[in-house]
């Protein structure tokens, strides 16, 4: 029995992945991807070792697009699988338009998958799904308008569409929708206007005239939709604040970027609070899957998991490995059974990949002092 169990293992396939991540960049990007790096390791080591083992093939791109362009040509060279990495949007569309044989490519992080080409993914994206659960949420509550404030960037645009055609469907009408530049920091213009677009539809629906005193009392309940990046609420939530929208019974709802864990560790809970935005399902409580990576991280690297970044890099490892388990091999077997996964139950979430893009599943959550308490 031992010998047939020793000539078993040695018939077991070895299939070659790849990371390709800025470990010689700049300081803060090089320790996230020490980090998005030790995920790969902790996912690989979670593999069932019957199915095929795994060899991790570590490249480092320096954030350097140029490199990045030689090195995913050597990768497919070498006949890897996958190749898991691409931080930043420009390296995973730098990255994904470099293939020629269309070898899979998965980032944790960056929002530009759906311009790198076929078989390109990101953990991170635009979430149409979760924004029309917003508008869902908003007819429900029974908000009798709204106002929208989106970046010009691709992810955040996608949203407010998806938002704007259920609202409208629902007949919720949307009175304004205002866009502002990628890497704005003052958002002054476009908050007073969507404030003034609001009371100028109230006072109409009123039969007042734009002199008449509105008490809060007889206002209807409107709210204003922030379908933003996460990095762009650290400077948004402060200025809502500021221009008082608190203060005029103007709700604030939103998608992701305001559930995002740093910025609830980052931004003053005070100018958080109160706000309605989607999260992964899981992310609510410690369930039994972040359970079993953080035991499964700590018993692999013999030190405490004192970090949340890790577990992205096992989800993206994730989701080329389950499409590896169907026995795809070539680059467009691969793509297909990554195409079809459905519900796969990660650390960050619960995926599914619907229309080429990774899609976590959702709920609406309010946020409260940094908690976010599930809505019904």
């Amino acid at each position: 029995q031992e010998s047939f169990q020793q000539a078993s293992r040695a018939d077991i396939t070895t299939l070659e992945i790849a990371t390709l991540l800025p470990n010689g960049g700049p300081p803060a990007l090089s320790e996230f991807a020490r980090l998005i790096e030790e995920g790969v390791e902790v996912a690989v080591a979670e593999m069932d070792k019957t199915l095929f083992n795994v060899r991790i093939t570590a490249m480092d791109n320096e954030g350097d697009p140029g490199l990045t362009v030689r090195l995913v040509r050597e990768l497919e060279d070498s006949k890897v699988k996958g190749v898991i990495g691409f931080l930043e949007d420009t390296s995973l569309e730098v990255g994904g338009r470099a293939r020629r044989t269309g070898v899979p490519l998965v980032s944790p992080t960056a929002r530009s998958a759906s311009r790198a080409g076929p078989g390109v993914y990101s953990l991170e994206g635009p979430d149409p799904v979760a924004a029309a659960a917003i508008a869902s949420y908003a007819h429900e509550y029974g908000y009798a308008r709204i106002a929208i404030l989106h970046s010009q960037a691709p992810a955040s645009i996608a949203e407010a569409d998806a938002f704007r055609e259920v609202s409208e469907a629902l007949g919720l009408p949307v009175v304004g929708r205002y866009a502002y530049e990628v890497g704005a920091t003052c958002f002054g213009e476009e908050i007073i206007a969507a404030q003034d677009a609001l009371r100028a539809a109230e006072i109409a629906a009123l039969g007042l005239d734009e002199d008449d005193t509105l008490d809060v009392e007889m206002l209807d309940p409107v709210a204003f939709f922030l379908p933003i990046p996460s990095e762009d609420v650290e400077f948004v939530a402060p200025q809502i604040v500021h221009y008082g929208l608190d203060t005029l019974a103007i709700d604030i709802l939103g998608t992701s970027g305001w559930t995002d864990p740093q910025v609830l560790e980052r931004v003053n809970l005070r100018h958080t609070t109160g706000v309605v935005a989607t999260t992964a399902v899981g992310r609510t409580e410690e369930g039994a899957r972040q359970f079993q990576f953080r035991k499964a991280y700590e018993a692999h690297f013999q030190r405490s998991l004192v970090s949340a970044v890790p577990a992205i890099g096992h989800d993206a490892a994730l989701v080329l490995l389950e499409g590896l388990k169907s026995g795809a091999r070539s680059p467009e077997e691969i793509r297909l059974a990554i195409e079809a996964l459905r519900e796969v139950e990660g650390v960050t979430g619960i995926y599914s990949v619907v229309d080429g893009r990774i899609l976590r599943q959702t709920e609406v959550v309010y946020i409260d002092d940094g908690i976010l308490v599930p809505i019904g």
